[in-house]
């Protein structure tokens, strides 16, 4: 565990302010102020401090110098390449997955749909669906055995993660068809269609961006 995470005051405060983001009472553009932060957290300046700088480092934030910190405000232009540039790695990265495809991987795929369908259900907490939805795609890179391509790939999943949580009703899970093409994905690749798995996987990465709330 990062230990970072641990019940640290900057922990807490890192998890709290990301709880709002996630929760839409932070919303994009949206300017903070430390002072109002660590009142509503119940700790000091500092912590609150050190939060928004790794929150910075992950995209959730932007710092304006001489300004202050901002809830991350992209444009459309940097989400479309965004999510562009994470269909062209995901499509790479399941074609070389396809020859190490093993029934521990398509058993943890399949337990991996399970914990998604409990977020759905409510016996999960909605706040662990992007973790949840991001492991399976990864879990499909890493069978792949390419750990620069995985690098990249879990760096473009953090990004657009961070554009679901912002501009995506992702909570809203009778509009959310993740799943079903997630359980798409684990029968192509269960079935070893190497071709059908690439047009499936660049679709429903694309179907993301496409399910952004953009009004820019």
């Amino acid at each position: 565990m990062d230990s970072f995470i641990e019940q640290t005051a900057p922990g807490v405060a890192y998890s709290e302010i990301k709880k709002m983001i996630m929760l839409k009472k932070l919303k994009p553009g949206q300017r903070l102020a430390e002072i109002t932060l660590s009142q509503e957290i119940g700790v000091s300046r500092t912590p609150v401090r050190e939060a928004l700088r790794k929150l910075t480092l992950e995209g959730w934030l932007r710092m304006v110098p001489n300004s202050g910190v901002w809830v991350a405000l992209p444009t459309r232009r940097e989400m479309m390449n965004a999510y562009e540039v994470r269909a062209k790695l995901e499509q790479w990265g399941i074609e070389e997955a396809m020859p190490n495809v093993t029934p521990l991987l398509l058993r943890h795929l399949g337990e991996n749909i399970e914990e998604e369908q409990a977020v759905y259900d409510g016996r999960i907490s909605a706040e662990k669906y992007p973790e949840i939805n991001s492991r399976f795609h990864l879990s499909i890179a890493e069978a792949g055995g390419n750990d620069i391509l995985c690098q990249h790939i879990r760096t473009a999943i953090n990004t657009t993660d961070v554009y679901m949580v912002l501009y995506e009703n992702y909570l809203d899970f009778s509009n959310n068809r993740s799943l079903s093409e997630h359980r798409e994905l684990l029968e192509l690749i269960r079935e070893r269609d190497t071709e059908a798995a690439i047009k499936r996987i660049g679709v429903h990465v694309h179907n993301g961006f496409l399910d952004l709330k953009l009004d820019l």
